[in-house]
C-alpha cells in the first residue's frame, strides 16, 4: 500500500505554508553542501517564519510523531517543499 507520508500529523505540518507555526521543511542540499553523499535531503522542524527572516530551525533524523527513519522513507524530489538558500 502506497502513503504519501509516513504518518497524517507528519503530511500536516508539511503541507502549511512556512509562514504559520510548527511546520516541517525537507530541502535538497546542492552536491558541495552534503555531508553525507548517500543523504541528499535535509529534514528540519521550523517556527513560522518569513522569507529573508533568520530561521531557527532543529535538523532531524526522525518523524517527531511516529518515528520513521525520514532519510529512508522520503527520497523524492517531490517532497521537497523550500529551497536551500532559505534555510
Amino acid at each position: 500500500m502506497y502513503r504519501k507520508y509516513c504518518c497524517a500529523r507528519f503530511g500536516i505540518r508539511h503541507e502549511v505554508s512556512r509562514e504559520e507555526g510548527m511546520n516541517l521543511r525537507v530541502v535538497k542540499r546542492r552536491p558541495d553542501e552534503q555531508l553525507d553523499a548517500g543523504n541528499r535531503y535535509r529534514f528540519y522542524v521550523t517556527p513560522g517564519y518569513r522569507v529573508g527572516q533568520e530561521v531557527q530551525r532543529l535538523n532531524i533524523r526522525y518523524c517527531p510523531f511516529c518515528g520513521t527513519d525520514l532519510y529512508g522513507f522520503y527520497r523524492s524530489d517531490k517532497f521537497v517543499n523550500e529551497e536551500p538558500d532559505i534555510l
